[in-house]
């Protein structure tokens, strides 16, 4: 077959597919086919196509040569793979189909099937979000990509919000972070975001996943090589806001019939700018002062990234494999800041000048192992998992106050020195068996986790040329976790209904210690985290899902510190050693029209709810934020998906989320009950154009939505990128405009009577970007019969 036209015929593929068809005029049904693609020697193959014979729907099989694939009894499933034979079989009433595909020495041209993917897939209470072909990841880190998504957003401090809530879990690759704050918002800012395959967010995990995260937990698949040889990959690019900034980064594979070896090094510099506009009222001595401040904050970064791994095949149904991932960073930030005092009419009587730098390096090292073992041709398999984290970060910071009159006269200077080295050590230990059945599948596994966090803080001040301690602000908090964890799931189809039921027992154990005041707090409790997910296809246009969950969202340990981090003398953040977790229930519908068309109504009802508050200190002037439990919290959530196609070269996506939150928050009266209705609505344009253009024009507008205490005030921002390929695909220019209008920004103001504060942040998001990637590979196994160099090239 012509390469081209073969290409050609297969170019398009069906949005969500995965969500299934039922031609209730034939009566047949729908099948998720599951199995394992092998050689004759039994060893997996990875990359190998799989279409539904007469239409452009297929997948392909991941690293251990497995697939999934939705389809109808009847149909014709055909698997290809380049220097193989071709197989074809026809879908009967089965759950599990092995196929062992043989060497073809007549093959003389590389079978090339492309499965485009859409932007938005959603299915059983998971959004994922494809980034791999993506236009717009130029210049762009992790932590800036999942800004992006509907319902994602940071808040102050770097804290992940989603849905309006800080209860999310970060999942690098399937693994669990264990970080929070400001740990993980670096950890995702030394990720570049064209090292990004898929961005999953699950709103409705089952028994398999950790029940932490009540709002849910976001899953960063990584870009994988699943071809045989090897590959490497060269990328430049460069990128422009209020800095320059580069990011190079060179990446290799070398896959053979039993070991793959893969390794990475990047060097990014996501230099951040940020000027701040915030006021608040405060009383002294009687009388009424306003505060107004004008801040400019600058963040120099420079990360250094590697990873390592190797996976092996040491017996046919035996693989192990061990990952390294580390980074080092130098983050130095310069906060400029003044803070102007006015009475009540409108007279300045003093202002301030301070001048917060702060230095930074953070240390960290992952390493992982994992061990597999293949039961038998059906798909069964047991994996044992080991990883350990250790997270160090050395902060240093000198803050220097001027103090002058009305008449800028300076009255005094003061300086405050910050010494606020942290630790996280992690480790965690799992066994998984995934054991499917002609008629029904069952999983389940266990689990153990420990986590150590300690966190030591030093103030000095000073006085007459020496620095002296402040008792007060210094002290040294330790905190350790340990979480045991078993759970039992089973899934089975019942004619036009798909069940999945599953229940996670978990114990917990925590302490946290303040060192200086002898003050310890412990956590004991165990807890059930049932889950249920059913599926119905009505017929062959309309589908529905329901899921339920319960969650848990435990204080981060950046939340339990009672350290303090000082933006000025007037405004600091501080942990809060008194949280108690928040439990949630998850209830998720999805409604499907015509494979395409999704509809999703999603209800959270949370226990506790963590946010943050704002309150005056002691002192009687500073504002100190802070987490705390605010009581019950009220979400639900509509959202939209709707693809259209303009023409044959023009896709359109619209995603919306119309979200009504409800809670109480504490007042000096009592008890005040906050209620805000919102939206978010996203458009997708994906161009593409002869000569391999592709545009992508993307627009994104968040209302007002309730943060805590806060309401904010309505954003948005357009993208545009486009992309060209040369050299048969291997090179590839990409050009990218973030924030074309220089619009997005963080404004919100205090519902609380307590404190009347109001912050208004303008982020350098205007950005420009230019990123060269060149790729090199080439056919390393060899082959037992002989070939041409076409039939090795990749």
């Amino acid at each position: 077959m012509n390469r081209r036209k073969f290409m050609a015929s297969y170019i398009k593929t069906t949005l969500l597919y995965f969500l299934g068809f039922f031609p209730c005029f034939i009566f047949s049904q729908e099948f998720e086919i599951q199995g394992v693609v092998t050689n004759i020697e039994n060893q997996a193959l990875p990359g190998v196509t799989i279409s539904i014979k007469g239409t452009n729907q297929g997948t392909l099989t991941n690293l251990d040569g497995r697939y999934s694939i939705k389809t109808f009894t009847g149909n014709v499933l055909v698997f290809s793979y380049m220097g193989m034979t071709t197989e074809e079989k026809e879908v009967k009433d089965q759950a599990n189909l092995n196929i062992t595909l043989k060497e073809d020495p007549q093959s003389l041209d590389e079978v090339v099937v492309t499965f485009k993917e859409a932007l938005v897939e959603i299915d059983k209470g998971k959004l994922t979000f494809n980034l791999k072909n993506s236009v717009l990841t130029t210049g762009q880190t992790a932590l800036d990509m999942l800004k992006k998504l509907p319902g994602v957003s940071v808040g102050q401090n770097d804290n992940i919000l989603f849905r309006g809530a800080s209860g999310i879990n970060v999942m690098i690759d399937g693994k669990m972070t264990y970080l929070s704050g400001s740990q993980l918002s670096n950890l995702l800012k030394g990720m570049s975001a064209e090292d990004i395959n898929k961005i999953e967010l699950i709103t409705s995990p089952t028994a398999e996943f950790d029940a932490a995260g009540n709002s849910g937990i976001i899953n960063i698949i990584p870009i994988k090589n699943l071809k045989k040889g090897y590959a490497v990959d060269l990328r430049s690019a460069v990128s422009k806001g209020k800095y320059w900034m580069t990011n190079e980064n060179i990446s290799a594979s070398l896959r053979t019939k039993k070991i793959n070896l893969y390794g990475s090094f990047d060097y990014n510099t996501p230099h951040r700018f940020t000027q701040n506009n915030s006021e608040n009222t405060i009383n002294e001595e009687g009388n009424t002062f306003r505060l107004n401040r004008e801040n400019e904050k600058t963040y120099k970064i420079k990360y250094y990234t590697w990873r390592l791994g190797t996976d092996w095949q040491f017996l046919p149904k035996h693989n192990i494999g061990i990952s390294y991932h580390g980074y080092l960073d130098n983050f130095k930030s310069f906060n400029y800041s003044k803070v102007n005092k006015i009475d009540n009419s409108g007279e300045l009587q003093s202002y301030i000048l301070s001048e917060n730098n702060i230095i930074e390096p953070y240390h960290y090292d992952a390493i992982s192992m994992r061990y597999t073992f293949d039961i038998d041709s059906l798909g069964k398999k047991i994996t044992a998992d080991a990883n350990y984290t250790s997270y160090r970060n050395y902060s240093d910071g000198l803050l220097t106050t001027d103090s002058y009159d009305a008449n800028q006269n300076k009255q005094n200077t003061q300086v405050l020195k910050s010494h606020q080295p942290g630790s996280v050590k992690i480790f965690s230990a799992q066994t998984d068996a995934d054991l499917p059945f002609k008629k029904y599948t069952i999983t389940t596994g266990i689990k153990y986790a420990e986590v150590e966090n300690d966190n030591q803080y030093r103030f000095d001040s000073l006085q007459l040329g020496n620095y002296v301690e402040i008792e007060d602000l210094s002290n040294h908090f330790k905190y350790k976790e340990r979480i045991a964890a078993a759970y039992l799931s089973g899934s089975k189809k019942i004619n036009k209904t798909t069940i999945d039921a599953g229940l996670r027992l978990e114990y917990t154990r925590a302490e946290g210690y303040t060192v200086k005041e002898d003050l310890a707090n412990e956590w004991e409790y165990t807890k059930l985290f049932p889950s249920l997910s059913v599926g119905q296809i009505i017929n062959e246009d309309n589908k529905i899902d329901f899921s339920i969950s319960r969650r848990i969202n435990r204080p981060s340990y950046s939340d339990l510190n009672p350290v303090r981090w000082y933006s000025d003398q007037y405004f600091y953040y501080s942990g809060n050693p008194d949280l108690i977790p928040e439990l949630a229930w998850i209830y998720s519908l999805t409604y499907s029209l015509k494979n395409k068309y999704i509809f999703s109504a999603i209800y959270n009802q949370s226990l506790n709810f963590i946010n943050r508050r704002l309150s005056i200190d002691d002192n009687g002037t500073s504002i100190k934020s802070q987490s705390d439990n605010f009581g019950n919290r009220h979400r639900f959530d509509f959202t939209i998906s709707t693809p259209f196609k303009l023409y044959p070269f023009w896709n359109i996506l619209f995603f919306s989320d119309i979200s009504y939150t409800t809670y109480p928050i504490s007042e000096l009266s009592g008890e005040k009950q906050l209620s805000k209705w919102a939206t978010t609505l996203m458009l997708q344009q994906d161009i593409s154009l002869p000569n391999d253009y592709k545009i992508n024009l993307s627009a994104h507008w968040f209302s007002s939505e309730l943060l805590g205490i806060y309401s904010s005030q309505p954003t948005g921002y357009v993208d545009f990128g486009i992309k060209k390929s040369f050299l048969n695909k291997n090179f590839v220019a990409q050009f990218t405009i973030s924030d074309i209008f220089n619009t997005n920004r963080y404004q919100a103001h205090s519902l609380s009577e307590i404190i009347d504060y109001r912050y208004n942040d303008k982020p350098d998001s205007r950005r420009f970007g230019l990123t060269l990637l060149y790729h090199l590979g080439g056919n390393l196994v060899k082959e037992k019969s002989s070939k041409t160099d076409e039939q090795k090239r990749l």
